[in-house]
Formats: structure tokens, C-alpha cells, sequence
């Protein structure tokens, strides 16, 4: 289950996923710091978008995680 995210914090999540798709653990590290998430929550968010922009480009959706 994806944690309760508020409109700002997508938009710092956002952000980052169009500048990289994949990131490493002190990116995550980074991204959770910037957007007040907990690391963990960072990473659940990238997992499920990153599936929904791999169905948009008409690839399986479970191919590939973030930092598994």
C-alpha cells in the first residue's frame, strides 16, 4: 500500500523520477530527505510509478524494481 502522500511532496517525487527513473540508495537517501518521506516510502512510491510508466511504454509493468 502506497503511503498517504501530500501534493507537494509528489511534486518533489515527480521531479526527480523525470531526471532518473532508477535511483541508487543515497539518491533515495536524497529524495526522502527533500521530500520529508521516509526512505522506505520513497522507495514503495518509485516502485509503483515506475510500473505505471513502464505499462505507459507498453512494457511489463514488473520488470525491474528500485534498490530490491
Amino acid at each position: 500500500m502506497l503511503p498517504k502522500i501530500r501534493g507537494d511532496q509528489i511534486d518533489v517525487l515527480e521531479q526527480n523520477f523525470k531526471q532518473n527513473r532508477n535511483p541508487n540508495d543515497f539518491e533515495i537517501s536524497l529524495i526522502s530527505a527533500e521530500a520529508g518521506l521516509s526512505e522506505n516510502e520513497v522507495k514503495l512510491w518509485y516502485q509503483h510509478r515506475l510500473a505505471v510508466w513502464r505499462q505507459r511504454q507498453g512494457l511489463p509493468a514488473n520488470s525491474g524494481y528500485v534498490n530490491e
